[in-house]
């Protein structure tokens, strides 16, 4: 018999000796380790004893004395939600249709009648086991990319930058972070606030986004009658700063005046709210990011030369996601299991892999998130798996004037309708409008053949028409429907 269980410990939870004998034995000459329980009670001393090293799935009987298993799925269901913290199988002989779909709703994988046969247990406890290892990965993700200081990515460039920001976070050194819109350049900055250590909070102002004539005030904040309209004193970014870090996002976008007082700060470590008089000390941390090349804005006069080198003692530079292919999918998991959770599984097919790495992303980090989200809100089953295939990614391309490359050479042509401005439509609107591109682009392949689009796009050739009919494309000739509105070849 082939040992395929890998050790994985199975708690039996079951008031019947002889099942948990013979499924006992069945589960260890797979290979499986056992533990059992024989009620409620005892289930739940064994996972109370067992918390640091928990079981991989829970075999639960639904009818013993005392507390029933629905009972104990639901205070499973309380204390961890949707997935359970520990993946269930049902294995019961006595319940009812309704108790198996209460037990599902639960959070139970799956409902295997009693006596099982060897071949269903198995099958079901490798599924279970399967999509157990799937949540936890996607709750690895999920935890990797929310948390603060989280640098997401396989590739020797991120390798490099971790390394970096694991050496210079500790510092007080003034870190500019350099890189292009959307390459994550702020995650950078995160990632040496976290590894500072310091006590106080990361606050972030974007230099480009505030008017030139607020950005002192917001900036170094001001007191009571300053100017019309200070009714009482306020408190500035730097100063919220205090004990924490400072990023100056766009660094570059700032005023030339206030960039003779951001030197003053940066010498002094002290400001002045704007009409106060007396010198305030601070203890900050500053990283200013950028996407500009702010040594050419020196030589143009756009950017004090002091300045400059006053916060370029650590220059770190954030690669495009396009120099870095393989960041792509690690970053693209991750963002599904961010969006949607650990309970939704993630297939990314050859020729989508194939065409994801080897798109620019001019918008880099940033537009690669979107797309994800994109194919999340769009995909048709939404309790299943995100699936991403090649002609998303050549959607994702629409207005690019290039082409992925599909399966046998073939390709989808990405010169459909660019998007409109943002504000001029609904969001409906849009993705209708691009639908509507990539299906002309299909068909157009498909030398008009509505069945050839279909086999393209890998769709229901019906379902196809019926998207045709909604969107209000012309029928190709040829492409009519029956009498009794079914599609025609």
């Amino acid at each position: 018999m082939t040992h395929g269980g890998g050790g994985a410990r199975i708690l039996l939870v079951d008031d019947d000796p002889a099942v948990l004998r013979g499924v006992g034995g069945l589960l260890r000459d797979e290979g499986y380790r056992t533990s059992q329980a024989q009620s409620v009670a005892e289930a739940r001393a064994s996972l109370e004893a067992s918390r640091r090293d928990p079981p991989a799935l829970i075999l639960l009987d639904l009818r013993m004395p005392g507390e029933d298993g629905l009972s104990f799925l639901n205070t499973l269901a309380v204390a961890g939600g949707r997935p359970l913290p520990v993946p269930v199988v049902v294995l019961s002989g006595e319940a009812s249709v309704s108790d198996a779909v209460q037990a599902l709703k639960l959070g139970a994988l799956d409902f295997v009648e009693k006596p099982p046969s060897p071949e269903r247990l198995l099958t079901a406890v490798r599924n279970a086991l399967a999509l157990g290892a799937l949540g936890e990965e996607r709750e690895r993700l999920r935890a990797e990319l929310a948390k603060p200081g989280s640098l997401v990515g396989g590739s020797a460039a991120m390798d490099g930058l971790r390394r970096l920001v694991a050496r210079v976070g500790p510092t007080d050194a003034v870190v500019l972070v350099t890189g292009e819109t959307g390459s994550g350049k702020e995650r950078v900055a995160r990632a040496l606030h976290l590894a500072s250590g310091r006590k106080g909070r990361l606050v972030a102002v974007n230099c480009a986004a505030i008017p030139s004539q607020l950005l002192e005030s917001e900036l170094f904040g001001y007191e009571r009658g300053a100017f019309s309209g200070a009714a009482a004193r306020h408190v500035g970014r730097i100063e919220q700063a205090e004990g924490g870090t400072l990023l100056l996002d766009e660094i570059g976008d700032m005023p030339l005046d206030l960039q003779g007082k951001l030197l003053r700060v940066l010498e002094e470590r002290e400001i002045e709210r704007l009409g106060g008089a007396v010198p305030i000390p601070i203890d900050i941390r500053v990283v200013a990011a950028t996407h500009r090349d702010l040594s050419r804005a020196v030589e143009s006069g756009r950017f004090r030369q002091d300045l400059y080198y006053r916060l370029a003692v650590i220059p770190v530079a954030v690669p495009p996601l396009r120099s870095r292919p393989d960041d792509v999918l690690p970053l693209a998991r991750a963002f599904a299991a961010d969006l949607l959770g650990p309970s939704i599984g993630v297939t990314v097919t050859g020729e989508a892999e194939t065409a994801l790495r080897r798109y620019a992303w001019p918008g880099n980090v940033r537009e690669l998130r979107n797309f994800v989200e994109r194919v999340a809100l769009l995909r048709d089953d939404e309790a299943g798996p995100l699936v991403m295939d090649v002609h998303q990614v050549a959607a994702l391309t629409a207005g690019g004037g290039g082409a992925v490359a599909a399966a046998g050479g073939a390709a989808v042509s990405s010169k459909l309708t660019p998007a409109p401005a943002l504000g001029d439509r609904s969001y409906r609107e849009l993705i209708d409008d691009y639908e509507r591109s990539l299906l002309h682009a299909a068909l157009a392949h498909g030398g008009g053949n509505v069945a050839a689009a279909a086999r393209l796009l890998r769709v229901d050739r019906g379902n196809l028409h019926r998207r045709i009919r909604a969107l209000k494309i012309p029928m190709p000739s040829g492409e009519g429907e029956s009498d009794d509105g079914a599609p025609t070849e």
